[in-house]
C-alpha cells in the first residue's frame, strides 16, 4: 500500500505545481486549453486510482471458524443421530467440520487477496498515468503564454 500512497502524494504535490501555472490567457489558445483537459484528466484518474486504493482497505475481510456456541450445537445434533455414536466418531466428525470450515476460510481470504492485489495495481496504474499525464503538461507549458 506505501508505494500507490505515496505515488498520489507525488501526484497531488505535481498537480498543485502545475495548478500555479493555469490561468485564463492561457486558456485561449490551444496549447493553453490543451493543457487545461490535462489536468482534469490527471484529476480524474488520480481519483479513479484512489478510489481503487481506498476499495482495497474496505475489501479486507475477518472470517471467523465456527465460535465455541454452533460446536456445542453441532456436537448436539452429532451424538443425537439415531446410530449410536462413540466419542470417536462425534470427534472425528467435528474435527471435519473444523477442517472444512478453515478451508472454507483460507478460500475466501485468498480470493480476497486476488482481488486486493488486481484493485491496487490498477489504482496504482491510473495513478502512474495521471503521473505521465502531469509529465505531458509540463512538457506543453514552455510552449504556452504566461
Amino acid at each position: 500500500m506505501a508505494t500507490p500512497v505515496s505515488a498520489m502524494a507525488f501526484t497531488v504535490f505535481n498537480l498543485s505545481t502545475l495548478a500555479k501555472h493555469i490561468n485564463s490567457q492561457s486558456m485561449n489558445e490551444p496549447l493553453g486549453l490543451l493543457l487545461v483537459v490535462i489536468f482534469i484528466v490527471s484529476i480524474v484518474l488520480l481519483l479513479i486510482g484512489a478510489t481503487y486504493i481506498i476499495m482495497v482497505e474496505r475489501g479486507f475481510i475477518y472470517v471467523d471458524p465456527p465460535d465455541l456456541r454452533e460446536m456445542l450445537l453441532a456436537e448436539e445434533k452429532f451424538r443425537g443421530r439415531e446410530e449410536r455414536t462413540s466419542d470417536e466418531e462425534v470427534g472425528e466428525d467435528l474435527k471435519e467440520l473444523l477442517t472444512g470450515s478453515f478451508d472454507i476460510v483460507y478460500r475466501w481470504y485468498f480470493t480476497a487477496n486476488e482481488k486486493a492485489a488486481r484493485e491496487r495495481t490498477r489504482g496504482l496504474h491510473l495513478i502512474l498515468l495521471a503521473l505521465i499525464m502531469i509529465v505531458l503538461g509540463y512538457s506543453i507549458l514552455p510552449f504556452t503564454v504566461e
